[in-house]
């Protein structure tokens, strides 16, 4: 697969410097209720967290609702923001968590998608390209093979880009067991594409 787990191989980008005192007072006047400032939050935040809810939902309604939950989510979450990271990392971890409980209450109203993935994110996000192009079977169905807390790691890890302490953070869980399942789940993947290739499986046009 040519996937490395390698903790602080990538640290997140959004945990820059300090925001503006003008942002930290337009995200806090967001949380009180201004339109304004709500709608300059939204307009900013949203292609992020729609990049989350598309990373875990295959189908664009429940990415839109995820979206929308998490637009919510972090609209409450405002008037509690310190300004003690970026916002776009701050917001991206509301996200996650409101994502994540989403999925699993689709999960439970509609099993057969539970293993579903969007079509724009496949991961590991290392496994794109000609790499990706050779497996016998798209990343996504791989993925959707994999037990659900591997599946989560490894597409928070690969495709969103989080370092493994963030997604302990995100996941409720100690570092050292989203290091199990990143490992876990990238020998499940690698075990997976060397029997379909023994068997010569093709991927479907």
């Amino acid at each position: 697969m040519g996937v490395r787990v390698t903790e602080g191989s990538r640290a997140h980008q959004a945990e820059g410097p300090l925001v503006s005192s003008i942002d930290l007072e337009r995200t806090r006047r967001a949380g009180a209720g201004d339109p304004a400032a709500q709608a300059w939050l939204v307009a900013r935040l949203l292609p992020g967290v729609r990049q989350v809810a598309q990373a875990f939902l295959r189908r664009s309604a429940d990415a839109d609702d995820a979206a929308q939950l998490a637009t919510l989510a972090i609209l409450r979450a405002a008037p509690a923001y310190r300004g003690e990271a970026a916002i776009e990392g701050w917001a991206r971890r509301i996200a996650v968590r409101t994502v994540l409980r989403y999925l699993r209450a689709v999960r439970r109203r509609d099993a057969p998608i539970a293993g579903d993935l969007s079509d724009a994110e496949e991961v590991p996000a290392s496994s794109r390209g000609s790499a990706q192009e050779a497996l016998p079977r798209h990343v996504r169905d791989y993925l959707g093979e994999l037990p659900e807390a591997q599946r989560e790691a490894l597409i928070l890890h690969h495709a969103l880009e989080h370092t493994v302490d963030e997604i302990a953070e995100m996941t409720d869980v100690s570092p050292d067991t989203v290091r199990s399942r990143l490992r876990l789940g990238i020998a499940a993947l690698r075990k997976r594409v060397r029997q379909d290739i023994a068997v010569g499986r093709r991927r479907s046009p």
